[in-house]
């Protein structure tokens, strides 16, 4: 029998190289290269996130991808010089466009327009061929807007600890028979408390028996009404809680939707997050995060306001709120236990405590509350349903 020829060792070891290696000119290298610095913009801009190819080379024939945080999270889809929209998140229809103009020359920038409070966070660009992938991740900043530092914010007037709304501030009392068996309210309907053991209350329609909410005893049908809610916890950076107002009708037995849709208009936070109540929910990336709200009805404009009382910022607002012609009562949510919300007068003698560091940034419209002309917010009334979501348990 004739034996096979030995080869050369280095030779054996070429099987296990990848074959771009052995044949580069077969398998052309795809490298994407973001700015390798945040990119910064403020909400209700257009913000140009950038993206190249290194070396440079025609893109136009290559499947380009934005996503965010999941692969299924698709801002942009670009393929073969077709734009498919169809698999784009909700979020960013009619908002997005990839900059053709550049493509040949392997630019793969994405606009953004009309920036949201919850665009912020990381963008991954991803490009593939036949034959090579690769991808870049920018990080977007998205900027509250905010008055300048020492200037005052427009419809709001000074107090001795903070800043007020210019429409006088109403008087507003919690409603026991609403609250949760968790939930204890104080003899001048003023407080409310979270505890860890049920009171034995009756089980009446108008009390919550399943999240542990409570409503406020006045409900409004016209005309602006402003009123200041104050949060205070042990640990009130790990705290969770949420502040609005909800229709009379709102329902009070078991799962709730906190949202537009349910007759719900409210800011939440939780995870040390603010964040609104819309649908999608709406981050709202502020610095300090508040614990002194200014919570403004505007049932004329169907509008409602939440302020920092504390530094004039306006937090968020609803627009074109669905109110059909109900009662309009404020509304209060706490998760955590030891966790306290007051109703304050408008000129609080402590002062509040901040969830964050200082917070510097440009001019900010007035409330629409306070001025009809003002900043626009997001209604998400027509948006349709909330799933289920983590934060959206049930209480125990």
């Amino acid at each position: 029998m004739q034996r096979g020829l030995s080869l050369p060792a280095h030779l054996l070891h070429l099987h296990i190289l990848p074959l771009p290696l052995l044949f580069p000119w077969w398998f052309p290298m795809l490298t994407v290269a973001g700015p390798g610095h945040p990119v910064t913009a403020t909400v209700g801009q257009d913000v140009l996130l950038p993206c190249h190819l290194s070396p440079q080379r025609d893109a136009r024939t290559l499947d380009v991808r934005w996503i965010r945080e999941k692969f299924s999270e698709i801002v942009h889809h670009y393929r073969n010089g077709e734009d498919l929209y169809r698999e784009q998140m909700g979020a960013y229809s009619g908002r997005t466009e990839l900059a053709r103009d550049g493509l040949s020359a392997g630019s793969l920038d994405l606009r953004i327009t009309g920036l949201r409070p919850s665009d912020d966070g990381l963008y991954v660009c991803t490009v593939r061929d036949a034959d090579a992938y690769d991808e870049a991740i920018v990080k977007l900043e998205v900027a509250a807007p905010g008055p300048e530092l020492g200037k005052a914010c427009p419809g709001l007037s000074s107090a001795p600890d903070g800043l007020a709304p210019s429409v006088p501030a109403v008087k507003v009392t919690l409603d026991p028979d609403t609250a949760h068996p968790l939930l204890v309210v104080s003899p001048d309907n003023k407080s409310v408390r979270r505890q860890t053991e049920r009171q034995q209350v009756p089980d009446t329609r108008e009390r919550f028996d399943c999240w542990c909410c409570v409503l406020g005893r006045e409900d409004f049908r016209e005309g602006r009404h402003c009123w200041l809610v104050e949060v205070e916890a042990e640990q009130i950076k790990d705290s969770w809680w949420a502040v609005g107002v909800a229709r009379a009708s709102v329902e009070r037995k078991g799962w709730i939707d906190a949202s537009p849709k349910e007759g719900i208009w409210a800011v939440r936070y939780y995870e040390r997050q603010l964040m609104s109540l819309t649908w999608p929910n709406t981050r709202l990336p502020l610095s300090p995060i508040p614990t002194r709200i200014w919570v403004c009805l505007d049932c004329t404009q169907q509008q409602v306001s939440f302020i920092n009382a504390d530094n004039g910022v306006e937090i968020f607002t609803f627009t074109a709120a669905s109110f059909n012609g109900e009662s309009i009562r404020p509304w209060f949510w706490l998760v955590s236990n030891s966790l306290q919300l007051f109703l304050r007068d408008s000129t609080p003698q402590t002062p509040s405590p901040a969830l964050g560091g200082s917070c510097s940034s440009p001019d900010t419209p007035a409330s629409p509350l306070l001025d009809p002309a003002g900043a626009e917010g997001w209604d998400a009334a027509s948006r349709g349903q909330a799933p289920y979501s983590p934060w959206a348990l049930p209480c125990p």
